[in-house]
């Protein structure tokens, strides 16, 4: 793959077709070697703690936020808020307790433990050590934000969004719902696969630069 794709300092609001093709590849990969007792690769929603505890030996622990920033020390950079960490050392993968006081919080919690996967399966290599999944600035209380505007991200995060979605939607599920033509195909990937509205917006998006 060429260098200039693989920058992990560059900003991007989406991937490159062949980024997203490669990271499709990865996650069918790993979904072809999950057992049938862990995940029977058709029940819904898919679940993502037992396969990131099962195949990968990672513990998903709920913890405050201020347990969190504790966690990654001062914060230069000034944070808007956490929804999880990636603590290779430790082996395990924290996630807001306070989210999962929302309505939303279950989905966002499936979503946040697929993204700190995503940087255990593509990035532990690289520094540093601790990943954290920030809650986006103007990120509303409904756990969205402005599909219109979105966000310069480096390559990382939006690698690990990407692998996070298509953990959770399998592509071949979600070809099937397109091809039926739903009125609101967000919307209908929402409530399928039990997921808030920007993965996805971000699935429909792949699914449709993939074929």
């Amino acid at each position: 793959m060429p260098e200039e794709i693989r920058d992990p300092n560059r900003l991007v609001t989406t991937l490159e077709p062949a980024e997203l093709a490669r990271i499709e590849e990865e996650v069918q990969e790993i979904r072809a070697c999950v057992p049938a007792w862990v995940w029977d690769g058709r029940s819904l929603p898919v679940p993502i703690d037992l396969i990131a505890r099962e195949i990968y030996n990672l513990r998903v622990r709920v913890v405050s936020e201020e347990a969190m920033r504790e966690a990654i020390g001062e914060d230069p950079d000034g944070h808007y808020g956490l929804s999880g960490l990636l603590i290779c050392a430790d082996g395990e993968i924290w996630v807001s307790k306070g989210e999962l006081d929302y309505d939303w919080g279950s989905r966002r919690h499936r979503f946040t433990v697929g993204h700190e996967l995503g940087h255990f399966v593509m990035h532990q290599s690289r520094e540093p050590r601790i990943f954290c999944r920030e809650i986006e600035n103007g990120e509303s209380e409904t756990g969205e934000v402005d599909q219109n505007d979105p966000v310069p991200r480096p390559v990382p995060e939006a690698e690990a969004n990407t692998f996070s979605a298509a953990m959770l939607m399998p592509i071949d599920q979600v070809r099937k719902r397109l091809s039926s033509n739903p009125a609101d195909p967000v919307k209908d990937l929402q409530d399928y696969f039990g997921v808030n509205r920007k993965p996805a917006l971000r699935r429909v998006e792949t699914a449709r630069i993939l074929g």
